[in-house]
């Protein structure tokens, strides 16, 4: 899901919403239509920031890299989709060139990681309620995950 602290309102609320459902989804006094799960870990992680940095400027580092080089044309051609976004971005922030910059962002974090040319970066929420300790299905990418040991 979305940083839980970004310069847009709607990313943190998005990102404050998924944690919500994640942690909720297995209390059983809760009345839904639906069997509570039990015994489910839910691994939440946390996208990067736009601008790689917090609302106060500060760099966020991630803790975990993924290779996205293999699907990075792929995700511009899925934002080029996204044609209300370019309008709004140009119109209420004077923002023109998002597709420039998710590839400014994705080299940026290609270098951090000191080992992709394009990546992704993200940050594990602690697990109380929602996984076990240790829990990182990322890990399953093998050759396309980085750990960072400096997290």
């Amino acid at each position: 899901t979305h940083s839980p602290s970004d310069y847009m309102e709607d990313h943190m609320n998005t990102s404050r919403l998924a944690v919500s459902a994640a942690f909720v989804r297995g209390i059983p006094n809760f009345e839904t239509e639906a069997e509570a799960v039990s015994n489910y870990d839910c691994t939440v992680y946390h996208a990067l920031p736009h601008g790689l940095s917090d609302p106060l400027g500060q760099k966020v580092i991630p803790e975990i890299y993924i290779d996205n080089a293999s699907v990075q044309a792929k995700k511009m051609e899925a934002l080029k989709a996204h044609e209300s976004q370019q309008s709004w971005l140009a119109n209420s922030q004077k923002m023109n060139s998002y597709l420039q910059t998710m590839e400014d962002f994705s080299l940026e974090v290609g270098r951090m990681s000191g080992k992709f040319k394009y990546a992704e970066g993200w940050r594990r929420r602690v697990h109380y309620g929602l996984c076990s300790p240790n829990a990182d299905p990322l890990k399953e990418l093998g050759n396309r995950y980085l750990y960072n040991d400096e997290y």
